[in-house]
C-alpha cells in the first residue's frame, strides 16, 4: 500500500483498501494487535489516499 501511494496511484489504492481493511480486522480479531490500532491504522491510510 506504501508504494502505492509514494507512486500517487489513487485508483489502484483505493481498491485495494477493502483488502487491507479485511486483513488487518482479521489479525485484530485473533489478538496479534488490537482492534482500535487496526482501525486507526485504515483510518490513516484512507486519509492519505484521499490527499493525493
Amino acid at each position: 500500500m506504501k508504494k502505492l501511494i509514494d507512486s500517487k496511484k489513487k485508483k489502484e489504492a483505493l481498491s485495494y483498501l477493502p483488502k487491507l481493511n479485511s486483513e488487518l480486522m482479521k489479525i485484530a480479531k485473533t489478538g496479534v494487535i488490537k482492534k482500535g490500532n487496526a482501525t486507526r491504522n485504515v483510518s490513516k491510510i484512507t486519509r492519505k489516499i484521499n490527499s493525493l
